[in-house]
């Protein structure tokens, strides 16, 4: 480079964008809507389901193997 070509230092920083940073909060509250919805939702209905089937499937393991000591 030729002596008095401009080279960037980098501490230009650019002012925020109010409307930008606006969005991004907005986003962020949906998002916590979003995952409080669907966290009780899932408490509420799929994990009592996996209880159940997980105590079925334990029942099943019992069985099998007081019958297998039998024998």
């Amino acid at each position: 480079m030729g002596e008095g070509d401009y080279m960037p230092t980098g501490g230009h920083r650019r002012k925020a964008d109010p409307k930008h940073a606006r969005k991004i909060k907005e986003g962020g509250r949906k998002a916590q809507k979003i995952a409080k919805e669907t966290t009780s939702k899932h408490l509420q209905e799929e994990v009592p389901l996996a209880e159940e089937e997980l105590l079925k499937a334990l029942e099943e393991v019992k069985n099998s193997n007081i019958k297998s000591a039998k024998k």
